[in-house]
């Protein structure tokens, strides 16, 4: 089970430490942070892969990280649901 405590978070920052993973999650995650335009950076370091806890940051344009990461979930989401019906419809 995944357990995230926020350490920091402000305005435009947040920081969170996250227990029970490692990269799976926040490799796609900090990928899609990137692209957009109101993220300046979103980063993830693994302390150590056996131990599987991650130290996540965000620094936001103006706008609330929580509302970004929930927003970029959802486009993630999105995504992967559109990849689901890509392969159920493709011809066996």
């Amino acid at each position: 089970m995944i357990k995230i405590s926020v350490v920091k978070v402000e305005d435009n920052y947040l920081e969170a430490v996250v227990q029970g993973e490692a990269y799976t999650l926040f490799a796609p995650l900090v990928e899609y942070l990137l692209k957009r335009p109101d993220v300046e950076y979103a980063m993830y370091d693994v302390d150590h892969p056996l131990t599987q806890n991650v130290r996540f940051r965000i620094k936001t344009k103006g706008k609330s990280p929580l509302d970004v990461i929930k927003e970029t979930v959802s486009e993630i989401m999105r995504d992967i649901e559109d990849m689901e019906k890509g392969f159920l419809g493709a011809p066996s």
